[in-house]
């Protein structure tokens, strides 16, 4: 199941407190959001992204993805992989490919899958935080 936050004003305004207060640096558009978490001293913010897009149910669906050059980077170390895989089991070599692809890959793939729902779980749970203090006091 994805995560979601409505289009509305309040939402707006939550995730607009949520950069003003520095807890992320990023863009909102009535009809996408990309998200940066903060982290620390330097405020470098890793090379993952936050992203919404507006569905048809006028809400966003929070998704994951790498920045720009590490999005690229990673595409094309995986197509070499499946190529140098491919090329390894013509030639007979069963075994070349298992550390020096399928293991990594599994590495990459699994850390960024937990990455993926802590950030998606640290973003909504600041957000109900501050829709909490803000709107339910009324």
């Amino acid at each position: 199941m994805t995560e979601t936050i409505s289009n509305n004003e309040k939402s707006f305004n939550i995730l607009n407190k949520l950069i003003l207060n520095g807890f992320y640096d990023g863009n909102i558009s009535p009809n996408r959001i990309e998200l940066n978490r903060k982290y620390g001293l330097f405020n470098s913010g890793g090379n993952h992204r936050i992203v919404g897009i507006l569905n048809s149910e006028n809400k966003f669906e929070l998704g994951f993805d790498f920045k720009s050059p590490m999005n690229i980077l990673s595409k094309i170390v995986i197509g070499i992989g499946i190529v140098f895989s491919i090329v390894s089991l013509t030639y007979g070599n069963w075994f070349l490919p298992i550390p020096f692809f399928i293991v990594p890959f599994l590495i990459m793939f699994i850390d960024f899958k937990l990455k993926k729902k802590k950030e998606i779980n640290l973003l909504t749970s600041k957000f109900l935080e501050l829709y909490k203090s803000e709107y339910e006091t009324e």
